[in-house]
């Protein structure tokens, strides 16, 4: 019995020989090999100055923090929401396992042929880290990277994730500077507004313009008379404009299609000049009901989409807008002047 028992002790102790032997191999081979970068995170965020993204196809996109906010290539706010996804990505992705050794290789190759390049400064002319980003795992649950800092790139790839998180990040890392773009199309507070216009093209009689004279808000006609509207509810209408957002641009719809909606006829115009002189304009027309929605009422179709309209934003950007949204400031000339 005895026997049998120091048996039993020497295969378990054989067997914790062999794992700890494996386990500090592994490690010699693949975290510890010499060369090897793991800092991806970068632990205050704040000190990000520039992100640049480059993908193998050469599209980038620049995101730059500025005064107020980040700007996309110097140019447009960039989406609030993004930028935080960003920033809770560099300061929590941590290594969740080292690649295997006989695969090293070929995600090197895939990283550098099909891979995303992101480029992160904290000040300075030159990047504090550069991540090399190539696909997610078979499971979907980390993503293969290499890191750069100081010039030099790790000799090895990393399997790298967000604890807590199950997913893949690269499709965070993306060069559409059009969807980094914030949606907001009016982000005004009454006293930023100089002069708002709004054109019904469908009712013209509808339309109508107000106009910031000294502490006043004055509302005129499509013929430029004045119209008698209360100044509470010309204050409560031009208050809607603080937070009016697009749905999503529009990446699907042809050019021959875009160019067949821009040549038709608008729903409405409204058009916003600040009290610095700049002028921020969207135009929006009816899509075609795609869905074939029935009215309710009738059983008929409806003539067109009850959900959403196209719009152009400054002549430059089409995308899909809400009747849930632009229904607050939809509003036209005679509602100003119902009772309550």
């Amino acid at each position: 019995m005895k026997n049998n028992n120091k048996l039993i002790i020497l295969v378990l102790l054989l067997a914790v020989a062999v794992a700890a032997y494996l386990y500090f191999n592994q490690g010699k081979t693949t975290y510890n090999v010499e060369g090897a970068k793991m800092d991806f995170s970068v632990e205050d965020t704040s000190s990000i100055t520039k992100i640049f993204i480059v993908d193998n196809q050469g599209e980038h996109v620049t995101l730059v923090k500025g005064e107020k906010s980040w700007l996309v290539n110097n140019k447009y706010d960039a989406r609030p929401d993004n930028i935080r996804l960003l920033m809770k990505t560099f300061s929590r992705i941590a290594v969740k396992a080292p690649v295997p050794k006989s695969a090293q290789d070929n995600i090197i190759k895939s990283i550098a042929t099909k891979g995303t390049k992101v480029e992160v400064y904290q000040g300075g002319g030159k990047p504090s880290k550069v991540y090399y980003i190539g696909n997610s795992t078979m499971d979907q649950t980390g993503t293969y990277m290499l890191l750069e800092t100081e010039g030099v790139k790790s000799s090895v790839p990393f399997i790298m994730h967000i604890p807590g998180f199950r997913g893949f990040l690269n499709s965070r890392f993306f060069t559409d500077s059009q969807q980094w773009r914030d949606a907001a199309i009016f982000k005004y507070q009454p006293q930023d507004i100089q002069k708002l216009e709004v054109t019904y093209y469908e009712k013209p009689e509808q339309s109508f313009t107000i106009t910031k004279k000294d502490t006043l808000f004055i509302m005129t006609d499509k013929n430029n008379q004045e119209v008698k509207a209360p100044a509470n509810r010309i204050l409560e209408y031009l208050e809607r404009y603080e937070k009016i957002y697009y749905e999503m641009v529009d990446t699907e719809s042809t050019p021959e299609l875009i160019d067949s909606v821009l040549n038709s006829q608008p729903f409405i115009r409204i058009s916003v000049t600040d009290v610095d002189g700049e002028i921020n304009e969207v135009v929006a027309y009816h899509m075609p009901n795609f869905r074939e929605t029935l009215d309710p009422v009738t059983g008929e179709l409806f003539e067109y989409d009850v959900d959403r309209m196209y719009a152009n934003i400054n002549k430059e950007l089409f995308v899909y807008i809400q009747f849930a949204t632009f229904d607050e400031i939809t509003i036209k000339k005679d509602d100003f002047l119902i009772k309550n």
